[in-house]
């Protein structure tokens, strides 16, 4: 070899050891324990390319749940240099994603925000002035407060819902989606767009929020390095860039359609009450705000406000004692043959009691949306890097015997019954954990709570849900795979009280 191979040979070891050098210098653990601190525990991390190969590829809820009974209540994965951090305690939870405001970003993805346009709403939007002024537009528009003056509409539409379940056997979560997203577009849009477009738009709607519960569970390739983005659709072997064609196309119709239909009556002077109009004939907000605001309220309520009611009807299936308990609490409350209103909904204990304890249960949105630190932190010795996505596992924590006791795995809606539990004050509230935290909590949680309630009570004053003939509904089901969780092939039948 030349003298000057060896001086290649040379400086090639040099620079990777310098190389090496900086890399294990800069590493989060290096940074952790120059903080004395630690990186959290978590499954086997390979070199350089960490828990890329060990990362579940589907079914996330259920590999984390297992992962937390394994690590602990904070479990670190780092897939090839992007760390997620997965909380696995209510404790954890509240300080870091409630308290914490440098743990309330959103991680960004070219998949979801670009590829598939929902960067533009609430829910995937960084704090900051949009953002607040879009939660202020759902507080008056949505909130505590503003909520009873749905109530009639709200009613009526159930009673509409009782008609069509006569006779009805199946699938019941499109039709739920028709009704409450049929609900939704009244009060964003007007009673004009519903009876005009309504099914139109609920089919879009519905078809948008498959894809993106779908893609919150999904690795894409394109998040990794962000110029696949560019590749054209015919590409074999990508499936992403015709799921965020589809996607976009829909998010489009989504967030410009009914808002510019509206605007444009507006103009005219025939348009009819809704929230759009409101505001855009008293205009206290900015026009691009108002729009994507009710539009994330009307495309992202309907689908886990149904969810509920689903997984709720599913729990008095399997459990039909409870069916009749209520059944017999409403005769008793409400009257014989009689659908309960708002007013009445709010007087049935035990029907409060098995809602809250199906919400426990079977948690809608198990894993809820990830958030992101925007500064490195350090919790309990352990070291959150910059730019952490963090993962709050409701689903665990909603059965975690150290919250509900050891009989958190059944179904024992007692336990939030006033008569029967003298420590019921003591429980989490199981009516906001769902809903998310902090300033990320869902600010439409008042109204959809609100539809699903009324929706089931009502479902119950008329029907005995049960399974179809000859079918079997048992608790242990396989649930859909995606950030919305329902049980996956779950039927059923309405079969009237009274004739």
């Amino acid at each position: 070899m030349s003298d000057w191979g060896g001086v290649y040979l040379a400086g090639g070891a040099v620079a990777l050891s310098t190389l090496a050098f900086y890399l294990s210098s800069n590493s989060a653990s290096a940074k952790a324990k120059r903080l004395g601190a630690r990186l959290p525990p978590g499954p086997p991390k390979a070199v350089l390319v960490g828990n890329l190969f060990n990362f579940p590829n589907g079914r996330w809820y259920e590999t984390f749940s297992e992962w937390a009974k394994e690590y602990g209540d904070v479990v670190h994965v780092d897939l090839a240099g992007v760390h997620m951090i997965i909380l696995n305690s209510l404790e954890a939870i509240q300080e870091l994603a409630e308290k914490r405001m440098i743990h309330a970003g959103r991680p960004y993805s070219t998949m979801v925000c670009d590829l598939m346009m929902e960067g533009f709403t609430m829910v995937l939007s960084q704090p900051g002035p949009d953002f607040k002024e879009q939660r202020r537009i759902f507080h008056g528009s949505i909130g505590p407060q503003a909520i009873k003056e749905y109530d009639s509409l709200i009613l009526q539409r159930s009673l509409e819902l009782l008609e069509a379940l006569s006779k009805f056997e199946g699938d019941v979560f499109p039709l739920l989606m028709r009704v409450v997203g049929g609900i939704l577009t009244t009060i964003a849009y007007g009673e004009k767009i519903y009876q005009d477009h309504g099914e139109r738009l609920v089919a879009i709607n519905t078809e948008n929020i498959g894809l993106i519960a779908y893609a919150f569970t999904q690795i894409w390739s394109v998040d990794i390095f962000p110029p696949l983005r560019y590749l054209p659709t015919w590409i074999p072997g990508f499936t992403f860039p015709k799921i965020g064609a589809r996607a976009y196309y829909l998010a489009s119709q989504i967030r410009y359609w009914s808002f510019g239909a509206v605007k444009k009556a507006v103009a005219e002077g025939s348009a009819d009450d809704s929230l759009v109009s409101r505001y855009l004939a008293n205009p206290i907000v900015s026009e691009d705000n108002l729009r994507d605001a009710v539009a994330v309220m009307w495309g992202a309520g309907a689908d886990t406000t149904v969810t509920s009611i689903v997984n709720f009807l599913f729990s008095i299936v399997v459990f039909p004692e409870w069916q009749i308990k209520i059944q017999e609490e409403i005769d008793e409350v409400v009257g014989h043959d009689q659908v309960p209103n708002i007013n009445n909904i709010s007087k049935l204990k035990i029907f409060n009691a098995v809602w809250k304890e199906s919400f426990r249960w079977n948690a809608s949105v198990p894993l809820g949306v990830p958030h992101m630190s925007t500064q490195e932190d350090v919790w309990n010795g352990y070291y959150i890097p910059k730019q952490t996505i963090l993962h709050c596992n409701i689903g665990f924590i909603t059965r975690d015997p150290r919250l509900w006791g050891n009989d958190s795995h059944e179904f024992k809606p007692l336990r939030f019954h006033p008569d029967f539990n003298p420590n019921l004050d003591k429980l989490p509230d199981i009516m906001s954990i769902p809903f998310g935290f902090g300033r990320r909590i869902c600010p439409g949680r008042f109204l959809a709570e609100r539809i699903s309630r009324q929706i089931v009570a009502a479902i119950l004053s008329k029907y005995t849900v049960t399974p179809l003939e000859g079918e079997e509904v048992t608790a242990d089901m396989q649930f859909v795979d995606a950030a919305i969780r329902r049980p996956a092939d779950f039927r059923c039948r309405f079969i009237p009280r009274y004739s």
